[in-house]
């Protein structure tokens, strides 16, 4: 790399040939002397990016160069927050509750967001945990709408970095998921990228193909958390809430009992520089993950019924075995229905399922077994029988005579069936769990009739005896489906005779 002295030099080597100007030049008279050096200080500069220049198809010397590439490969800069254990100190006659979600400050300006409730006594001390993060909340409206529709996130206005994003509308939330890694069409998801100005854009799916595309007018909510990163407080440093909401807080004092976690900063650009190297370490695919029922399901969608668990799983089920070590585990039931499988008519005496040999794998069986090997050709695949298991479940229903009770049976048949029925999606894996609120909900949401306010229902549900059993195939049929509709006369309250 030339440096400015060697320009200079070049010029004292050439001035002698212009008779007009060396006098000048050797008398030092500035009007010839900034422009020389101007220009000499340009070049360097100048030859300085030419060297930094060739050293970047070898090496990321430039800043710029370097946030390029990671945002090329998804890396995004953020921090982790700082936990803390905080003592309050109660001075009133009464108990005092700290409820969760509250915002306090610490001396140095920082906001922290409560984490555990409790309950102080009079006159009496505790603790609780808080988790330094301020949330900032934005209700974005769509306009224009695009496949992969983008939602800039503003830029931090204090010294605070982005630490997490949750997004919801009012359908309710989108659940994360990086690079559209295992996702369906019509999945709320999002994805959070960043460009190479460090400009991070939530961006959501196109209609279809990957995810959900949002519609013009739609209002999503997104909710930016932003931390300090790594925060240092000496143990009784004072604490106050961020507004009072009763004067009994007079009386309250807080302070720091202890860090739980320090917090993280992003990391540096040195740090960042070589990060972006491994992609084992910020990449997370299926296979880097071991999902590997997700990448055998992309292949096979049509499968009535897919588990495939390792073998932490299958030794919570069946004991420890050296057998099982660096083991996959698959029980399957193809379209066509070729495999074998066990029923299990009672839940309460679980059947056992049955090892398939190797010389007794079906066609699918084998593709699922090539695929999983193309992930990952360390482990060894076992394959055993899918174990079928009927849910009984029985509601009993009390409507108002306004409805007619045989309609509404058959409405909660139907609507159960559709969620919970040999043939539907949640049904297809492993150990299917309705639960008690999600069926509740679900019945009031779909049946008019169990909506109204003079309707009761009850639901129970069989659960499965002993441990978790990942070859369990579990729905509700019709046969294991008793609902019950009795219907009431109620009289509403009236005015006269």
């Amino acid at each position: 790399m030339l440096t400015k002295k060697d320009f200079q030099q070049a010029i004292v080597d050439s001035v002698a040939a212009y008779p007009a100007v060396a006098p000048l030049y050797q008398a030092g008279d500035p009007r010839i002397l900034q422009s020389l050096d101007a220009m000499a200080t340009m070049l360097a500069m100048f030859s300085s990016q030419i060297e930094t220049a060739m050293a970047e198809p070898f090496e990321k010397v430039r800043d710029a160069t370097v946030l390029a590439d990671a945002a090329m490969r998804g890396v995004i800069r953020k921090a982790s927050p700082g936990r803390v254990r905080i003592t309050v100190k109660n001075g009133n006659n009464t108990a005092f509750t700290v409820d969760t979600g509250r915002t306090i400050i610490d001396s140095a300006g920082l906001s922290y967001i409560i984490e555990t409730s409790a309950v102080i006594n009079a006159n009496s001390t505790g603790t609780f945990d808080a988790v330094q993060v301020k949330r900032e909340l934005i209700n974005h409206t769509v306009s224009g709408s695009a496949p992969f529709y983008p939602i800039e996130i503003p830029a931090p206005t204090d010294e605070t970095y982005l630490s997490g994003i949750s997004v919801s509308d009012t359908d309710g939330e989108y659940e994360y998921r990086e690079r559209y890694v295992n996702t369906w069409p019509d999945e709320r998801v999002f994805h959070v990228e960043v460009d190479d100005r460090q400009r991070i854009y939530v961006r959501f799916g196109q209609d279809d193909i990957v995810g959900v595309q949002p519609v013009d007018g739609q209002v999503i909510t997104l909710t930016i958390s932003r931390s300090a990163g790594e925060i240092s407080a000496a143990a009784g440093s004072p604490f106050s809430f961020e507004y009072l909401q009763s004067p009994a807080e007079s009386y309250v004092e807080l302070s720091l009992n202890s860090l739980l976690e320090k917090g993280i900063n992003p990391p540096d650009m040195a740090t960042l520089r070589d990060l972006v190297k491994y992609p084992s370490v910020y990449n997370h695919n299926a296979v880097f993950l071991g999902e590997f029922d997700f990448v055998v399901r992309r292949a096979y969608s049509n499968t009535k019924f897919l588990s495939i668990w390792n073998e932490a799983i299958e030794e919570v089920a069946r004991g420890s075995n050296v057998d099982n070590i660096n083991t996959l585990f698959v029980a399957c039931l193809s379209a066509d229905g070729t495999e074998d499988i066990l029923t299990e008519p009672n839940p309460a005496a679980p059947v056992t399922p049955n090892l398939i040999a190797e010389i007794d794998l079906t066609a699918t069986q084998k593709g699922i077994r090539s695929v999983i090997l193309k992930a990952d050709n360390s482990y060894r695949v076992k394959f055993m029988t899918p174990v079928r298991s009927e849910i009984a479940m029985t509601i009993t229903a009390s409507i108002s005579t306004a409805y007619v009770a045989g309609d509404v049976q058959s409405q909660i048949i139907e609507t159960i069936l559709s969620e919970y029925g040999e043939d539907q999606p949640g049904s297809k894996r492993s150990a299917n769990k309705p639960l008690y609120k999600r069926v509740y909900a679900l019945l009031k949401e779909k049946i008019a009739a169990l909506s109204d306010a003079n309707a009761d229902i009850k639901v129970t549900i069989a659960a499965p005896v002993g441990d978790y059993r990942p070859e369990l195939w579990r729905y509700v049929s019709a046969d294991s489906l008793t609902v019950t509709v009795t219907s009431e006369n109620v009289l509403p309250p009236s005015w006269g005779g």
